[in-house]
């Protein structure tokens, strides 16, 4: 490490400790090995243009949002084409812009849908079950549904991009709370947030345009946050910080992967938010990214990463650094 990037490891481990937010793991780890490429730009079936987000099955399926494709498509842990569904419209079953996916304890895929306000909800053959527009909670329903999770009892969340929220569904699909509130800075103000996880019972955040993550109770309490000088959402390029943080995924181990989109990286914290591990750099070459948008862990623990501006997405081997 130079001494530069030294120097800024240390000031955010200082300033974090001060404010409370976040701990410092000292020096990083060793990245995750790349272990293989895969998608091509394209609409013919395996090809992908703009892709956003991605969910992999217990069984190692991985399903991508071809965004701009309006379609979902599914590959085996391989990267192998195993079919696809949809259509540009905005019809049930139809997309407009399928952003962010998350599969619950039946299998049954969750589909987030930015130009259609509304999240489907599809078994894994496509076949649609159920559409939530969420017209009960305040406000009408959503303004782009940007990200989606579904918890361990069944319930939804959403996160509401225009409206700088999270929405929060029973199991049955009625509303139950709103989490985060517009804006900048403190805790729990959100700034165009983009994707939701889970992390020992309660709710991560891409708050990602105010460049941080947020860690959330199930209703709503804002309990931490990292990214940018004492978890402000400053945006930056050193060390924890982030210029845009779009995509968030968590492992078996509690670790949080950060998809960093304008600096074209993957950050990997402990649940507490110390700093573990970085790894990737702006390019179209093997292990490089063109804005990475969104990521998920496979069964096994490999690391899928949607890698936006190449069309493609990028598999690497289980972290094995850190603990939580």
């Amino acid at each position: 490490m130079s001494g530069s990037a030294l120097w800024r490891v240390l000031c955010v481990c200082v300033m974090a400790t001060l404010a409370g937010t976040v701990g410092c793991a000292g020096d990083l780890v060793p990245a995750p090995r790349l272990l293989s490429v895969w998608g091509e730009s394209g609409s013919a079936p395996g090809e992908l243009h703009q892709p956003i987000g991605i969910a992999v099955a217990a069984d190692g399926t991985v399903f991508v949002a071809d965004t701009g494709n309006d379609r979902i498509q599914a590959f085996s842990s391989e990267g192998s084409f195993l079919g696809a569904f949809g259509s540009r419209g905005k019809q049930p079953g139809e997309f407009r812009r399928p952003m962010d996916l998350d599969i619950d304890a039946q299998g049954h895929l969750y589909v987030a849908e930015h130009g259609g306000d509304r999240v489907q909800v599809f078994t894994r053959a496509g076949e649609l079950l159920r559409v939530v527009h969420g017209e009960d909670a305040p406000g009408g329903g959503f303004d782009a549904a940007a990200g989606v999770v579904v918890s361990a009892s069944g319930e939804l969340y959403v996160a509401d991009f225009y409206n700088h929220r999270v929405l929060a569904f029973r199991k049955d699909g009625s509303f139950r709370t709103v989490i985060g509130t517009p804006g900048r800075v403190l805790p729990g103000r959100l700034h165009y947030p983009t994707d939701l996880e889970w992390s020992d019972g309660q709710l991560v955040v891409a708050d990602a345009y105010n460049h941080r993550i947020q860690i959330f109770t199930k209703d709503g309490r804002a309990v931490a946050r990292w990214g940018g000088i004492l978890g402000s959402g400053l945006a930056g390029d050193g060390p924890g910080s982030f210029r845009v943080a779009t995509g968030v995924a968590v492992d078996a181990l509690g670790r949080i992967y950060v998809a960093d989109f304008k600096n074209h990286r993957i950050q990997i914290f402990t649940g507490h938010g110390a700093l573990l591990a970085i790894f990737g750099a702006q390019g179209s070459g093997p292990g490089e990214f063109e804005r990475p948008t969104d990521l998920d862990i496979g069964p096994d623990g490999r690391i899928y990463v949607v890698d936006f501006g190449n069309d493609r997405i990028q598999v690497f081997a289980p972290f094995a650094g850190g603990a939580r």
